[in-house]
């Protein structure tokens, strides 16, 4: 998948939660990997940073670990 598509995803936890929508992805330049993915600037939702690792499977949405 192409970074670009990652670009106003919404992404939900693994309880159905909506959490917001990726507003950027972090890269690590040295392997060429998606570091993270950052979320927020909608109204009520704070900016926040969601480790790659958490990342359970994108399509049509971003499916992460839940916190809890």
């Amino acid at each position: 998948m192409r970074v670009s598509k990652y670009y106003g995803l919404k992404i939900f936890n693994d309880k159905a939660e909506y959490v917001g929508i990726v507003n950027d992805v972090v890269l690590e330049f040295t392997k060429g990997d998606i570091f993270g993915l950052a979320v927020g600037q909608e109204q009520g939702i704070d900016n926040v940073a969601i480790p790659y690792s958490d990342v359970i499977a994108v399509n049509d949405i971003v499916l992460v670990k839940s916190q809890s």
